[in-house]
């Protein structure tokens, strides 16, 4: 794929990115507008670590790591193409459908991790919340599987228009909520993944890319689906340390009224960067390497690195400085105060720190997912994991909420270090 082509996929995908995410800070700002740093907002963040977790997990690329590479291998034979994306959908679907069933089982306890200050009158509600998200879970990985097939066809923006319709269905159930029945908005964030999940299917019939007979949807090629398995299995190992990073952080800032709902206001002004450039240009980038082999991979990555820090780094600079401005022109309606925009701008200033090292790692796991080398990014995804909950329990106490920044920005830089480490010494062997 020639250097223009690349650009201009990167700037479609990260301007439909821009809209997501521009309707996804309409949408906290009216969650924001409507219940404040309110008992509702703390419960309706609490359990929006669900869908949270399964868009980190997509950015990581759980699904795209491994799926994106066999399909660009299968995509000059149709009916390899076509038996090599039911068999992934349908293994996808069973796996999201068990791990469904298991958090279903523990909504008691998880919700009791997740708030484990929360009274008896609101525990039913947030209760039947994480019930109402649950189906969120294998919507989005499924939705990981359609995604990776347009991507490897060279389609990214328009795959990209399925977060807006997540997003529009959320603020439309808030607006219908209208600070009652938080409820509402949970039953409208699954309404969402599932038009989403509709919307790419719609695509993927639409170019043609799949035999569309119905047999031959229920193919499934068993050695297809093992190199599928046994490919995410590594990833799937580090990805599920992850969801114990935002319970805890949840856990640590519950006993305080307004820090759950404070850390998913910054997590989201955090987000449209690191969605917009770095996970845009991650997916971008992925198809490519996978087509090329060696030197010429390693230095199409070093590009990229050097693409996503040149923008990265004016960016923190923007942020460093404008913190409290942003957060007040994003936020500060309704019942969200000026007290609440400090609190909010502080944090947003110090976590900016962590948008370099998590781009670049974003980068480099691409990389090694190509060259089929998964344990590289689990062991040092799985360290700063490890690292970022010991430093939530070290740096919570002593700072307050700004010690979730302190723990973030030290665990992305000890990654970075270990994946640039590990890339010299591969190529060096080379």
């Amino acid at each position: 794929m020639k250097l223009g082509r690349i650009v201009k996929s990167f700037f479609s995908l990260s301007a439909l990115t821009v809209l997501s995410r521009a309707s996804g800070f309409i949408k906290v700002a009216a969650i924001a507008a409507f219940y404040g740093r309110s008992i509702e907002a703390d419960m309706l963040t609490a359990v929006m670590v669900l869908p949270d977790l399964v868009y980190k997990f997509l950015s990581e690329g759980l699904v795209s790591g491994a799926a994106v590479p066999i399909f660009v291998k299968k995509q000059e034979d149709k009916n390899s193409l076509s038996s090599a994306f039911w068999s992934i959908f349908w293994v996808t679907a069973i796996i999201g459908f068990i791990i469904s069933v298991i958090l279903a089982l523990g909504t008691k306890t998880i919700c009791a991790l997740l708030m484990p200050e929360i009274s008896s009158a609101h525990e039913p509600i947030l209760c039947q919340m994480w019930l109402i998200l649950i189906p969120y879970l294998t919507l989005g990985l499924l939705s990981g599987v359609q995604t990776s097939l347009l991507n490897a066809k060279l389609s990214f923006a328009k795959p990209a228009i399925g977060a807006l319709l997540v997003n529009l269905s959320i603020i439309i159930g808030t607006f219908i909520a209208a600070g009652k029945a938080i409820e509402i908005i949970a039953i409208a964030n699954t309404i969402g993944a599932l038009l989403q999940l509709i919307w790419l299917f719609y695509l993927i019939y639409k170019d043609n890319l799949l035999n569309n007979t119905f047999k031959d949807c229920f193919v499934y090629d068993k050695s297809i689906a093992n190199e599928f398995v046994v490919a995410s299995a590594p990833v799937v190992a580090w990805i599920s340390i992850l969801p114990l990073i935002p319970v805890y952080e949840r856990h640590l800032l519950s006993a305080n009224q307004g820090g759950i709902s404070t850390l998913n206001y910054t997590e989201k002004l955090f987000n449209l960067p690191l969605g917009v450039i770095s996970i845009s240009l991650a997916h971008v980038i992925l198809p490519n390497l996978s087509i090329l082999q060696g030197k010429e991979r390693t230095k199409f990555l070093t590009k990229s690195l050097g693409l996503a820090a040149l923008v990265i780094v004016p960016i923190i600079a923007v942020i460093w400085f404008g913190a409290e401005y942003i957060v007040k022109i994003v936020f500060m309606r309704g019942k969200f105060s000026l007290e609440d925009a400090e609190i909010a701008a502080s944090l947003f200033r110090l976590y900016s720190i962590a948008l370099l090292p998590v781009s670049l790692n974003l980068m480099l796991n691409r990389g090694f997912f190509a060259s089929g080398s998964f344990r590289i990014p689990f062991t040092a995804g799985l360290i700063a994991a490890l690292l970022q909950l010991y430093m939530c329990y070290s740096s919570v106490p002593k700072y307050g909420i700004n010690g979730v920044a302190v723990a973030a920005i030290t665990a992305g830089f000890v990654q970075l270090l270990i994946l640039l480490a590990s890339t010299y010494i591969i190529q060096k062997e080379d």
